[in-house]
Protein backbone atom coordinates (compact mmCIF):
# COMPACT_ATOMS: atom_id res chain seq x y z
CA UNK A 1 0.00 0.00 0.00
CA UNK A 2 3.03 2.28 0.19
CA UNK A 3 3.50 4.71 -2.69
CA UNK A 4 7.24 4.43 -3.41
CA UNK A 5 7.21 7.42 -5.76
CA UNK A 6 5.59 9.96 -3.42
CA UNK A 7 7.94 12.81 -2.49
CA UNK A 8 9.42 12.49 0.99
CA UNK A 9 8.00 15.83 2.26
CA UNK A 10 4.44 14.74 1.42
CA UNK A 11 5.06 11.40 3.11
CA UNK A 12 6.36 13.18 6.22
CA UNK A 13 3.31 15.46 6.31
CA UNK A 14 0.95 12.46 6.12
CA UNK A 15 2.79 10.72 8.95
CA UNK A 16 2.83 13.89 11.05
CA UNK A 17 -0.92 14.30 10.54
CA UNK A 18 -1.39 10.69 11.63
CA UNK A 19 0.61 11.28 14.80
CA UNK A 20 -1.32 14.48 15.51
CA UNK A 21 -4.67 12.73 14.95
CA UNK A 22 -3.77 9.87 17.29
CA UNK A 23 -2.54 12.33 19.93
CA UNK A 24 -5.73 14.37 19.62
CA UNK A 25 -7.89 11.24 20.00
CA UNK A 26 -5.82 10.20 22.99
CA UNK A 27 -6.28 13.63 24.54
CA UNK A 28 -10.05 13.57 24.01
CA UNK A 29 -10.29 10.11 25.59
CA UNK A 30 -8.04 11.21 28.45
CA UNK A 31 -10.32 14.18 29.15
CA UNK A 32 -13.38 11.90 29.03
CA UNK A 33 -11.58 9.57 31.42
CA UNK A 34 -11.64 12.24 34.10
CA UNK A 35 -15.39 11.60 34.36
CA UNK A 36 -15.51 7.95 33.22
CA UNK A 37 -12.09 6.38 33.89
CA UNK A 38 -12.93 2.80 32.95
CA UNK A 39 -14.01 3.77 29.44
CA UNK A 40 -11.86 6.82 28.71
CA UNK A 41 -8.46 5.88 30.11
CA UNK A 42 -7.95 2.55 28.24
CA UNK A 43 -8.87 4.20 24.94
CA UNK A 44 -6.57 7.12 25.72
CA UNK A 45 -3.72 4.69 26.31
CA UNK A 46 -4.41 2.83 23.05
CA UNK A 47 -4.44 5.98 20.92
CA UNK A 48 -1.30 7.34 22.60
CA UNK A 49 0.46 4.02 21.92
CA UNK A 50 -0.74 4.34 18.33
CA UNK A 51 0.77 7.83 18.08
CA UNK A 52 4.09 6.45 19.32
CA UNK A 53 3.97 3.63 16.76
CA UNK A 54 3.13 5.98 13.89
CA UNK A 55 6.00 8.25 14.89
CA UNK A 56 8.32 5.24 14.67
CA UNK A 57 6.91 4.29 11.24
CA UNK A 58 4.84 1.23 12.21
CA UNK A 59 2.14 1.15 9.54
CA UNK A 60 -0.32 -0.95 11.54
CA UNK A 61 -0.21 1.53 14.40
CA UNK A 62 -1.94 3.86 11.94
CA UNK A 63 -4.16 1.28 10.21
CA UNK A 64 -5.11 -0.23 13.56
CA UNK A 65 -6.08 3.11 15.09
CA UNK A 66 -8.19 3.88 12.00
CA UNK A 67 -9.87 0.48 12.27
CA UNK A 68 -10.48 0.92 16.00
CA UNK A 69 -12.02 4.36 15.46
CA UNK A 70 -14.29 2.98 12.74
CA UNK A 71 -15.35 0.14 15.07
CA UNK A 72 -16.12 2.62 17.86
CA UNK A 73 -18.22 4.73 15.50
CA UNK A 74 -20.07 1.70 14.11
CA UNK A 75 -20.80 0.34 17.59
CA UNK A 76 -22.06 3.74 18.79
CA UNK A 77 -24.42 4.27 15.85
CA UNK A 78 -25.66 0.68 16.04
CA UNK A 79 -26.55 1.09 19.72
CA UNK A 80 -28.25 4.43 19.03
CA UNK A 81 -30.31 2.85 16.27
CA UNK A 82 -31.36 -0.01 18.56
CA UNK A 83 -32.38 2.53 21.21
CA UNK A 84 -34.77 4.21 18.77
CA UNK A 85 -32.47 6.80 17.23
CA UNK A 86 -30.19 9.52 18.55
CA UNK A 87 -31.57 12.50 20.44
CA UNK A 88 -29.32 14.93 18.56
CA UNK A 89 -30.08 16.97 15.41
CA UNK A 90 -29.31 15.54 11.99
CA UNK A 91 -26.78 18.33 11.45
CA UNK A 92 -24.91 17.15 14.54
CA UNK A 93 -24.80 13.59 13.21
CA UNK A 94 -23.45 14.80 9.86
CA UNK A 95 -20.78 16.87 11.63
CA UNK A 96 -19.77 13.87 13.75
CA UNK A 97 -19.49 11.69 10.65
CA UNK A 98 -17.36 14.28 8.87
CA UNK A 99 -14.98 14.57 11.84
CA UNK A 100 -14.77 10.80 12.25
CA UNK A 101 -14.22 10.33 8.53
CA UNK A 102 -11.43 12.91 8.49
CA UNK A 103 -9.70 11.27 11.47
CA UNK A 104 -9.99 7.78 9.96
CA UNK A 105 -8.65 9.06 6.63
CA UNK A 106 -5.70 10.82 8.30
CA UNK A 107 -4.75 7.66 10.17
CA UNK A 108 -5.16 5.41 7.14
CA UNK A 109 -3.14 7.76 4.94
CA UNK A 110 -0.35 7.83 7.52
CA UNK A 111 -0.18 4.04 7.39
CA UNK A 112 -0.12 4.05 3.60
CA UNK A 113 2.72 6.57 3.45
CA UNK A 114 5.22 4.78 5.67
CA UNK A 115 8.77 4.56 4.27
CA UNK A 116 9.81 1.40 2.43
CA UNK A 117 11.04 -1.30 4.80
CA UNK A 118 9.17 0.00 7.86
CA UNK A 119 8.06 -2.56 10.44
CA UNK A 120 4.29 -3.13 10.08
CA UNK A 121 3.53 -3.66 13.77
CA UNK A 122 1.08 -6.12 15.41
CA UNK A 123 -1.65 -6.35 12.76
CA UNK A 124 -3.51 -9.29 14.34
CA UNK A 125 -3.75 -7.54 17.71
CA UNK A 126 -5.23 -4.40 16.15
CA UNK A 127 -7.77 -6.38 14.13
CA UNK A 128 -8.81 -8.40 17.20
CA UNK A 129 -9.15 -5.21 19.25
CA UNK A 130 -11.34 -3.56 16.59
CA UNK A 131 -13.57 -6.63 16.28
CA UNK A 132 -13.94 -6.85 20.07
CA UNK A 133 -14.71 -3.12 20.24
CA UNK A 134 -17.63 -3.55 17.84
CA UNK A 135 -18.95 -6.92 19.03
CA UNK A 136 -18.69 -6.48 22.82
CA UNK A 137 -21.27 -3.65 23.14
CA UNK A 138 -23.78 -5.62 21.07
CA UNK A 139 -23.99 -8.23 23.83
CA UNK A 140 -22.83 -6.45 26.98
CA UNK A 141 -24.38 -3.13 28.01
CA UNK A 142 -23.27 -0.60 30.57
CA UNK A 143 -25.80 0.66 33.13
CA UNK A 144 -25.50 3.39 35.75
CA UNK A 145 -27.32 2.92 39.07
CA UNK A 146 -29.30 6.13 39.56
CA UNK A 147 -31.42 5.27 42.60
CA UNK A 148 -31.12 3.51 45.95
CA UNK A 149 -33.82 0.90 45.22
CA UNK A 150 -31.27 -1.96 45.21
CA UNK A 151 -29.19 -0.76 48.18
CA UNK A 152 -27.06 -2.17 49.67
CA UNK A 153 -26.41 -4.69 46.89
CA UNK A 154 -26.12 -1.92 44.31
CA UNK A 155 -25.39 1.67 45.28
CA UNK A 156 -26.18 4.94 43.57
CA UNK A 157 -23.19 5.67 41.33
CA UNK A 158 -22.34 2.02 40.62
CA UNK A 159 -21.64 1.31 36.95
CA UNK A 160 -22.45 -2.26 36.00
CA UNK A 161 -22.12 -4.54 32.98
CA UNK A 162 -25.33 -6.28 31.89
CA UNK A 163 -25.39 -9.47 29.82
CA UNK A 164 -28.41 -10.93 27.98
CA UNK A 165 -30.35 -13.65 29.75
CA UNK A 166 -29.61 -17.10 28.37
CA UNK A 167 -32.51 -18.72 30.25
CA UNK A 168 -35.47 -17.64 32.40
CA UNK A 169 -34.24 -16.17 35.69
CA UNK A 170 -34.54 -18.09 38.93
CA UNK A 171 -35.65 -16.78 42.31
CA UNK A 172 -33.00 -14.55 43.84
CA UNK A 173 -31.46 -13.47 40.52
CA UNK A 174 -31.04 -9.76 39.76
CA UNK A 175 -32.44 -8.74 36.37
CA UNK A 176 -32.60 -5.66 34.21
CA UNK A 177 -36.17 -4.90 33.16
CA UNK A 178 -38.03 -2.50 30.91
CA UNK A 179 -40.44 -0.33 32.89
CA UNK A 180 -43.96 -0.97 31.60
CA UNK A 181 -45.05 2.69 31.84
CA UNK A 182 -42.02 3.86 29.83
CA UNK A 183 -40.12 1.08 28.09
CA UNK A 184 -37.18 3.36 27.39
CA UNK A 185 -36.45 3.24 31.13
CA UNK A 186 -34.48 0.32 32.55
CA UNK A 187 -34.55 -0.82 36.18
CA UNK A 188 -32.59 -3.44 38.11
CA UNK A 189 -34.62 -5.58 40.52
CA UNK A 190 -34.46 -9.03 42.11
CA UNK A 191 -36.74 -11.88 41.06
CA UNK A 192 -38.45 -13.19 44.20
CA UNK A 193 -41.21 -15.35 42.70
CA UNK A 194 -41.86 -17.14 39.40
CA UNK A 195 -44.86 -18.71 37.70
CA UNK A 196 -46.89 -20.95 40.02
CA UNK A 197 -45.49 -19.47 43.26
CA UNK A 198 -47.67 -18.09 46.04
CA UNK A 199 -46.35 -14.87 47.55
CA UNK A 200 -47.14 -12.62 50.45
CA UNK A 201 -45.33 -10.14 52.69
CA UNK A 202 -46.13 -9.94 56.39
CA UNK A 203 -44.52 -7.28 58.57
CA UNK A 204 -41.80 -6.82 55.93
CA UNK A 205 -41.03 -10.58 55.81
CA UNK A 206 -41.22 -12.14 52.34
CA UNK A 207 -43.03 -15.49 52.32
CA UNK A 208 -43.05 -17.69 49.19
CA UNK A 209 -45.09 -20.89 49.02
CA UNK A 210 -45.73 -20.66 52.75
CA UNK A 211 -42.04 -20.49 53.71
CA UNK A 212 -40.30 -17.33 55.02
CA UNK A 213 -37.43 -16.46 52.69
CA UNK A 214 -33.99 -15.77 54.15
CA UNK A 215 -32.91 -12.53 52.46
CA UNK A 216 -29.60 -11.21 53.82
CA UNK A 217 -29.55 -8.68 50.98
CA UNK A 218 -32.91 -7.07 51.85
CA UNK A 219 -32.84 -3.76 53.71
CA UNK A 220 -35.54 -1.72 55.43
CA UNK A 221 -34.88 1.99 55.92
CA UNK A 222 -37.99 2.86 57.93
CA UNK A 223 -39.15 1.50 61.27
CA UNK A 224 -42.84 1.94 60.60
CA UNK A 225 -45.12 -0.31 58.55
CA UNK A 226 -47.34 0.48 55.56
CA UNK A 227 -50.06 -2.07 54.93
CA UNK A 228 -49.69 -2.24 51.15
CA UNK A 229 -45.90 -2.05 51.06
CA UNK A 230 -45.09 -4.21 54.08
CA UNK A 231 -48.21 -6.41 54.29
CA UNK A 232 -48.78 -7.46 50.72
CA UNK A 233 -51.17 -8.19 49.08
CA UNK A 234 -53.51 -5.76 50.77
CA UNK A 235 -55.99 -3.09 49.72
CA UNK A 236 -54.00 -0.47 47.84
CA UNK A 237 -53.36 2.78 49.66
CA UNK A 238 -52.15 4.41 46.42
CA UNK A 239 -53.44 4.60 42.86
CA UNK A 240 -52.25 1.56 40.91
CA UNK A 241 -52.34 1.08 37.12
CA UNK A 242 -55.83 -0.24 36.38
CA UNK A 243 -54.75 -3.52 34.72
CA UNK A 244 -52.50 -4.33 37.69
CA UNK A 245 -55.17 -3.39 40.24
CA UNK A 246 -57.57 -5.80 38.53
CA UNK A 247 -54.96 -8.57 38.34
CA UNK A 248 -54.06 -8.07 41.98
CA UNK A 249 -57.66 -8.61 43.04
CA UNK A 250 -58.15 -11.57 40.72
CA UNK A 251 -54.89 -13.35 41.62
CA UNK A 252 -55.13 -12.97 45.41
CA UNK A 253 -56.30 -16.21 47.01
CA UNK A 254 -56.48 -16.67 50.80
CA UNK A 255 -54.22 -13.69 51.39
CA UNK A 256 -51.56 -14.87 48.92
CA UNK A 257 -50.74 -13.60 45.44
CA UNK A 258 -50.58 -16.47 42.94
CA UNK A 259 -48.04 -15.79 40.19
CA UNK A 260 -49.35 -16.78 36.72
CA UNK A 261 -47.38 -19.26 34.61
CA UNK A 262 -44.59 -17.60 32.66
CA UNK A 263 -44.64 -14.46 34.83
CA UNK A 264 -42.12 -13.03 37.29
CA UNK A 265 -42.49 -10.92 40.43
CA UNK A 266 -39.60 -8.61 41.33
CA UNK A 267 -38.67 -6.49 44.34
CA UNK A 268 -35.92 -4.00 45.06
CA UNK A 269 -33.51 -4.99 47.83
CA UNK A 270 -34.28 -1.65 49.50
CA UNK A 271 -37.84 -2.72 50.19
CA UNK A 272 -39.00 0.60 51.64
CA UNK A 273 -37.84 2.72 48.69
CA UNK A 274 -38.39 0.67 45.56
CA UNK A 275 -40.76 0.93 42.61
CA UNK A 276 -41.28 -2.75 41.83
CA UNK A 277 -43.88 -5.43 41.13
CA UNK A 278 -45.93 -4.36 44.13
CA UNK A 279 -46.73 -1.22 42.16
CA UNK A 280 -46.51 -2.18 38.45
CA UNK A 281 -47.33 -5.89 38.45
CA UNK A 282 -46.03 -9.08 36.88
CA UNK A 283 -43.30 -9.23 34.27
CA UNK A 284 -43.10 -11.34 31.12
CA UNK A 285 -39.87 -12.84 29.83
CA UNK A 286 -39.97 -10.20 27.07
CA UNK A 287 -39.84 -7.46 29.73
CA UNK A 288 -36.44 -8.69 30.93
CA UNK A 289 -33.45 -7.22 29.11
CA UNK A 290 -30.58 -8.95 30.89
CA UNK A 291 -28.80 -9.54 34.18
CA UNK A 292 -25.93 -7.57 35.75
CA UNK A 293 -22.68 -9.47 36.20
CA UNK A 294 -20.08 -6.94 37.35
CA UNK A 295 -19.65 -3.55 39.00
CA UNK A 296 -16.83 -2.14 36.87
CA UNK A 297 -16.68 1.30 38.51
CA UNK A 298 -18.34 3.12 41.41
CA UNK A 299 -18.26 6.64 42.77
CA UNK A 300 -20.19 8.53 45.43
CA UNK A 301 -22.69 11.00 44.02
CA UNK A 302 -22.55 14.49 45.51
CA UNK A 303 -25.55 16.25 47.00
CA UNK A 304 -26.39 18.49 45.28
CA UNK A 305 -25.12 16.77 42.12
CA UNK A 306 -22.04 18.29 40.47
CA UNK A 307 -20.37 17.66 37.14
CA UNK A 308 -16.84 17.78 38.50
CA UNK A 309 -14.41 15.12 37.18
CA UNK A 310 -14.35 12.12 39.50
CA UNK A 311 -10.61 11.54 38.98
CA UNK A 312 -9.92 14.97 40.45
CA UNK A 313 -11.73 13.83 43.61
CA UNK A 314 -10.38 10.30 44.25
CA UNK A 315 -12.00 10.18 47.69
CA UNK A 316 -15.35 9.86 45.87
CA UNK A 317 -14.28 6.61 44.19
CA UNK A 318 -15.44 3.43 45.94
CA UNK A 319 -12.26 1.49 45.26
CA UNK A 320 -13.51 -1.63 47.07
CA UNK A 321 -16.46 -1.98 44.68
CA UNK A 322 -14.51 -1.83 41.40
CA UNK A 323 -14.68 -5.21 39.56
CA UNK A 324 -17.11 -6.62 42.13
CA UNK A 325 -18.95 -9.65 40.74
CA UNK A 326 -22.71 -9.81 41.17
Amino acid sequence: MTDHFEPAPQRSIAIALGVATALLLGGVCLAAGLWNPTAGLPLAGIFLISAYGIYHHHSWSAYGAALLLAALAAASFTLLARAGGPAIPAAGIVLDLVILGAAIFALYRAGARMPVGSAPGPRSAWIALAVLTFVFPQFCRAYMIASSSMADTLLTGDQVLVLPLSKPPARGEIVQLRYAADRSQMFLKRVVAVGGDRLRIRNKQLIVNGTPVNEPYATHRTGFTYDFRDNFPAPATINLPLPWAEQLRARTVNGELVIPAGKFFVLGDNRDESLDSRYFGFLDQSDLAGHPVLVYFSSVKTDPPTNSPVLLHPSRIRWDRIFKAL
